[in-house]
C-alpha cells in the first residue's frame, strides 16, 4: 500500500469554502458592531447637547427677574427675559441652532435644531410658567434614518424671582 502525502484537490476546495463562509460571518458581525457603535455615539452626543441647552435655559429662566417678551408658537418663537442684573437674554431658533442673545449658540454647529416652540402660561403678557421644546439631530447625512435619530427635548420652568 502506497502512502500519499498532502491533500487532494477536493479537500482543499472544501476547506477553502468553509473558511470563506466563516470569514463572511465574522466580517458581517464586525460591520454591524461598527454601525451600532456609531449610532450609539451619535445619539449620545445629540442627547448631551440637548440636555446642556435645556439646563442653560432652565437656569436662566428660573432666575429671571421678569419676562419682557414671549412670542409663542413654533415659527419665530422666542422669549426675552430680564436678568437680575437688568440685562436681557433672548432664546430663539437661529440658523438651525438654539441661540441665546443671537450671538451665543446653545447647540453645537454639527447638530440641527428644529421645532423650537415656546409656551407662556397663563398668558403671554404675564407668564409664570414657561414651556420650551425643540428637536435635535445630527447634520451629517446618513443613508439610513436609524443612524441619525432625532431627539425631542422639552421643559417647563416656573419663574422664581417674580
Amino acid at each position: 500500500m502506497v502512502k500519499k502525502l498532502g491533500f487532494s484537490l477536493i479537500e482543499l476546495v472544501v476547506v477553502m469554502g468553509l473558511l470563506s463562509l466563516l470569514m463572511l460571518a465574522i466580517s458581517s458581525t464586525m460591520l454591524m458592531s461598527i454601525v451600532s457603535s456609531n449610532r450609539i455615539r451619535t445619539t449620545t452626543k445629540v442627547k448631551q447637547a440637548g440636555n446642556y441647552a435645556i439646563t442653560q435655559m432652565q437656569g436662566t429662566i428660573r432666575n429671571a427677574k421678569s419676562i419682557s417678551s414671549c412670542i409663542p408658537g413654533s415659527s419665530d418663537a422666542s422669549i426675552t427675559l430680564v436678568n437680575p442684573d437688568g440685562d436681557q437674554t433672548q432664546f430663539i431658533l437661529e440658523n438651525s441652532q438654539v441661540a441665546s442673545n443671537s450671538g451665543s449658540y446653545l447647540t453645537p454647529d454639527n447638530l440641527e435644531a428644529s421645532l423650537f416652540s415656546v409656551t407662556c402660561e397663563p398668558s403671554a403678557t404675564d407668564p409664570t410658567l414657561i414651556k420650551i421644546s425643540f428637536s435635535l439631530k445630527s447634520k451629517l447625512a446618513t443613508e439610513r434614518q436609524t443612524g441619525n435619530p432625532t431627539l425631542h427635548f422639552e421643559t417647563s420652568v416656573n419663574l422664581r424671582n417674580e
